[in-house]
C-alpha cells in the first residue's frame, strides 16, 4: 500500500552532527523523500504531539521554539510502518545497542498519529523545498 509519512529530526540530530546520516540512511531505505519543511514548533505544539507529562518536558528541549526543524515527507510502499522501523534503527546506530530510548528524530508509529502530527507541523512550516525530482 503507497502511503506518505515524515521524519521531524529533533535538536540532538544537528547537536551531534547526525541530521547528514540520517537523512542518508532514509534515502537507502527506498522511501523518496519528496518535500523538505523547516518548522518551529511551540511548546503547546509540543504538547499537543505527545501525551503524558514527562515526555511534553522533554520534547519541550528537544522541539523548543530556539530551534529551527527540518522535517522530510516521504513516500513510499508501507511507509509509516518501514519508517517508523528505520527511526529505531537509526538511533541504535547512533547510540549503539545499550540505549533503547528515544532521540534524533520523530515519525509516526500509526496512520492517525502521522494525520495528527502532519497538522500541527503545516501549520509551523517556515519554508518548503520540493525535492522529489532531486532523487531522480
Amino acid at each position: 500500500m503507497h502511503q506518505e509519512s515524515f521524519c521531524l529530526l529533533k535538536s540532538e540530530a544537528y547537536l551531534f552532527k547526525k541530521a547528514g546520516f540520517i537523512e542518508s540512511k532514509i534515502r537507502a531505505s527506498g522511501l523518496n523523500i519528496v518535500d523538505q519543511w523547516s518548522v518551529k514548533l511551540s511548546f503547546l505544539d509540543t504538547f499537543a504531539m505527545y501525551p503524558g507529562w514527562v515526555p511534553r518536558l522533554t520534547m519541550s528541549l528537544r522541539f523548543s521554539p530556539l530551534f529551527k526543524l527540518d522535517m522530510f515527507l516521504l513516500e513510499g510502499d508501507d511507509a509509516i510502518r518501514r519508517m517508523y522501523q528505520l527511526k529505531h534503527q537509526i538511533r541504535q546506530e547512533i547510540w549503539g545497542r545499550e540505549f533503547k530510548k528515544g532521540g534524533f528524530l520523530h515519525a509516526p508509529d500509526s496512520v492517525e498519529e502521522d494525520r495528527e502530527h502532519k497538522a500541527i507541523l503545516y501549520r509551523r512550516k517556515i519554508y518548503t523545498d520540493t525535492i522529489a525530482t532531486k532523487d531522480v
